[in-house]
């Protein structure tokens, strides 16, 4: 049986990189990059429990609640990082809209969207027919979308 977790010994898993400031887990990460830690036989985030051990954050265990505002963000963006002074607390959409903002994540375009009806060349065949004066209602009929859908393509706003 393994010795129970400390701060000691969660600490010593931890590499300051004088680079960057950030002070990276060592151990286990998962599938996503995070750091993983055991601790009383749960596992758990590194750079959460590091926020946990700094009274940043009152549990180890991430929020339920995608709206609580504890959830812990990286300003580094680095998934190993455990500096409490590289978090900041925010909700699970705080953390959406920060992964959009630095580009770590982005929303497929056009038929690459799971949500997409049309192919680029029914997009391409659509635009053809609208210059020559087919109208946006009958081809929102005939391709199985909407008029704003018509609309948003022929005005270049979606199908980029």
């Amino acid at each position: 049986m393994s010795k129970p977790q400390t701060a000691e010994t969660f600490w010593a898993k931890v590499s300051a990189n004088k680079k960057s400031g950030c002070w990276e887990w060592q151990g286990t990460c998962n599938s996503t990059g995070y750091g993983i830690v055991a601790w009383g036989g749960n596992n758990y985030t590194a750079h959460r429990v590091a926020a946990w051990l700094s009274g940043l954050v009152e549990s180890k265990g991430a929020p339920k609640n995608k709206r609580d505002t504890d959830h812990v963000l990286h300003k580094c963006d680095n998934r190993k990082c455990c500096n409490p002074e590289h978090f900041f607390l925010g909700s699970y959409g705080d953390n959406q809209k920060d992964a959009y903002n630095k580009k770590r994540k982005v929303q497929p375009k056009g038929e690459a969207h799971p949500n997409a009806k049309l192919t680029a060349i029914e997009v391409k065949r659509i635009r053809r027919l609208y210059r020559n004066g087919y109208p946006q209602t009958k081809l929102a009929e005939q391709y199985g979308v909407s008029q704003r859908a018509i609309s948003l393509i022929v005005r270049g706003e979606t199908y980029k």
